[in-house]
């Protein structure tokens, strides 16, 4: 999300969070118009009679990955509105894909079948008291959220069509009072640099104010290609204005809420709450177990017993566990039954920290510095013929880590991480080992519970409190699995909302219809009440009403 404007040239920032005056039109007067619209008044958002309206509803996800030129009418129909209000919300956060309003042979002309569908939509919202926010989820130049749609950064006349669509839409509904607001791009990720989304951003939001004065919602950027760590405005863009809103999204723990979803990989990722699961926010790399017996050639199963380290400084305040690989090419390395042991300040034995048989990577996450390469099981092939983790494709350095077997190390305690390795293929230079790397954060540790997730979003409470911003959850929620088998979805939605209403957050729950995310389940057909996760729907009318 970011921009090149004067604003900027000083390194000053102020935010666009509105103003205690009336919302005007472009000219400086306001329309009747204007005044039906949701507007941002003494820090608040607001309605025509100057009533607060505190935003809380479910995102309409709307087939947003299927890329159809037509207008998904089998995601929902109008009863579904009216279940929407009757769980005592008030917004549906509306997904948009640009492909449903022009091709891409014949840009800048919009379809009419798509103002039809927005028609129809905003018709059965107003018929039953719910507001729309429109999100462009996804812009000319592609989806953002994996970081595939580099196309948006890179080439001009997408930025271009997108302004103009976005100017279309404003033309036609400036004087809706249905629709809540703008939200102009979801999850952007720009290739180089924030400075790229806050441009953007700032023109958008000026296109549109030529024309309209809804709320326009501005998303955090999730990330910047190439950059592991938020910048210091935690990757919101730098834009001036009224009437905006900043958005953000938020689905940690990630390992617990994307558990077991075939897209995200990650296998199991346990209860909520758990104590025994050690939680950091903002971990920043400190230092690492250089020194253990590395794996050089093809060799069959070795065991390779790690060197122990001793903790003595305070800012190894987590430890993670790794396996590690560089320069193996098309070679495979094979990894099992990891071992972390715990030793006094006396070099006495205290405990196992933590192992893992690698019959599974569930909580695992692969890396490698130039994007190449993949990690697997092999069911047979591990020392005891059942399964061993491998790292193959690897022409740099990779690993694979476990948030799930993080631990908090104990000052002047020492550390040996231990497990099983063989090769096959190996070039020359190659290398592999378990390793220990250490973290140290800004914040304190946690565990998996409550207090974690307020943290998480304190961060960003604290930076829209300095910068006088009004802050919105575009998207918050937990996968189906979490609600399955006692691992405790309910509670942590519970735990959730109760963070987001005391801290006055507008918020919108992903989904509404989904067979990963949603309260109603199924694809390619309207929602059913028979498929449903009914004790979900339940929770949020006993929440919110």
């Amino acid at each position: 999300m970011k921009k090149v404007f004067l604003l900027l040239v000083a390194g000053f920032f102020f935010p666009a969070c509105g103003s205690d005056d009336d919302a005007t039109t472009p000219g400086g007067s306001q329309t009747n118009a204007d005044a039906a619209l949701l507007k941002i008044a003494q820090g608040k958002v607001t309605d025509a009679d100057g009533k607060e309206v505190m935003l809380q509803g479910v995102c309409f996800n709307n087939w947003h990955w299927i890329e159809s030129p037509l207008p998904p009418n089998d995601h929902h129909s109008e009863i579904d509105f009216q279940r929407v209000a009757s769980m005592g919300m008030n917004v549906v956060r509306f997904n948009l894909n640009y492909w449903i309003f022009e091709d891409d042979a014949t840009p800048y002309q919009y379809k009419q079948t798509a103002w039809d569908w927005l028609d129809e939509n905003i018709q059965w919202a107003k018929n039953h008291g719910v507001y729309l926010i429109l999100n462009m989820h996804t812009p000319q130049g592609g989806h953002q959220s994996q970081g595939t749609g580099d196309a948006l950064w890179s080439n001009v006349e997408n930025q271009n069509r997108l302004v103009a669509l976005w100017r279309a839409i404003a033309e036609r509904y400036k004087e809706e009072p249905q629709i809540a607001g703008y939200g102009i791009v979801n999850e952007p990720v720009p290739t180089q640099s924030m400075n790229q989304w806050s441009l953007l951003a700032q023109r958008l939001i000026d296109e549109i104010r030529t024309i309209d004065n809804h709320l326009i919602f501005v998303e955090q950027a999730i990330f910047v290609e190439g950059a592991t760590e938020p910048d210091s405005n935690l990757n919101f863009p730098r834009v001036s204005g009224e009437n905006i809103v900043y958005e953000f999204h938020t689905y940690e723990p990630f390992l617990y809420t994307h558990q077991n979803l075939a897209f995200a990989n990650l296998g199991d990722g346990g209860n909520y709450p758990d104590m025994n699961i050690v939680q950091v926010n903002n971990p920043q790399w400190h230092t690492a177990i250089f020194n253990n017996p590395t794996l050089t050639q093809n060799a069959d199963w070795a065991y390779f017993e790690g060197i122990r380290y001793q903790v003595n400084d305070v800012d190894s305040k987590i430890g993670l566990p790794i396996a590690l690989v560089a320069n193996i090419g098309n070679g495979r390395v094979f990894f099992d039954d990891l071992v972390i042991k715990e030793y006094d300040a006396n070099g006495s034995f205290i405990r196992d920290v933590a192992t893992h048989d690698f019959d599974s990577l569930d909580g695992w996450a692969f890396w490698s510095r130039d994007g190449g390469g993949n990690t697997g099981v092999s069911q047979s092939g591990g020392t005891n013929g059942d399964g061993a983790a491998y790292i193959t494709g690897v022409a740099d350095e990779g690993n694979i880590g476990s948030g799930l077997l993080r631990f908090e190390p104990v000052q002047g305690n020492s550390y040996e991480i231990s497990g099983w390795m063989r090769a096959e293929n190996l070039p020359a230079n190659a290398e592999a080992l378990f390793r220990i790397d250490f973290y140290n954060s800004d914040e304190p540790v946690y565990r998996r519970n409550k207090a974690y997730l307020e943290a998480n979003i304190n961060r960003v409470i604290n930076w829209a409190n300095q910068n006088g911003a009004i802050l919105y959850v575009g998207e918050v929620g937990a996968g189906a699995p979490c609600f399955e088998n006692g691992k405790g979805g309910l509670e942590f939605v519970r735990d959730i909302t109760d963070i987001m209403g005391k801290n006055n957050l507008h918020f919108t729950y992903f989904d509404y219809h989904s067979d990963t995310f949603g309260l109603y389940r199924g694809f390619g057909s309207l929602p059913n009440p028979s498929n449903v996760n009914q004790s979900l729907i339940d929770l949020f009318a006993d929440l919110l009403k």
